[in-house]
């Protein structure tokens, strides 16, 4: 089981649930996916955040026309004090760190990426003690992060793809779906 598939469970963060677990999927890909993929569902986690909580308050772009960024929701007082210093710092870090993959400006390491998701995992865990009516206290769990297939697994798939053979489908099954 995946680090974010409890959010599966409650339809009240279905705006981010989905973006949370292709995150924690985009690991397999690539660092620099995942990093990208993080930022977008702490995007939409802030974005949950401030549609459910009517104390935080927007900070008025009006005058400008400018449109509400991720950047100006992370840094309004009412954020940052409610999140206080040490989660701040971790929204900032997928905040910033998305925009460099985006941009290409870097190449992330997988420990990084593991960084990134952890630092998402832990700002999903505030809004569920916060605002869930059924909180469970969970650690981020790295062994849980899906890794690359395996070179068996990724031949049983092929297999199983181009002969469409009922052995070789469950065979895949199997041994993707036992950790031991």
């Amino acid at each position: 089981m995946a680090n974010f598939s409890f959010l599966n469970d409650k339809p009240e963060y279905a705006d981010f649930a989905k973006a949370c677990i292709d995150a924690e999927e985009g690991f397999k890909t690539s660092p620099n996916a995942c990093i990208k993929l993080v930022r977008t569902a702490m995007e939409a986690a802030v974005k949950w955040l401030y549609k459910k909580d009517k104390n935080f308050v927007k900070v008025n772009h009006s005058q400008t026309n400018e449109k509400e960024s991720f950047l100006a929701l992370t840094s309004t007082p009412t954020f940052q004090k409610a999140l206080g210093g040490d989660l701040t710092k971790k929204v900032h870090f997928c905040r910033k760190a998305g925009n460099q993959a985006v941009h290409n400006e870097k190449t992330f390491s997988n420990e990084e990426s593991l960084q990134s998701l952890r630092n998402l995992f832990d700002f999903v865990q505030w809004i569920d003690k916060r605002y869930s009516t059924n909180y469970t206290a969970r650690t981020f769990d790295p062994e849980e992060v899906p890794a690359e297939d395996s070179a068996l697994i990724k031949f049983l798939k092929s297999a199983a793809l181009v002969g469409g053979g009922i052995i070789l489908k469950t065979l895949f099954d199997k041994f993707s779906n036992d950790k031991s």
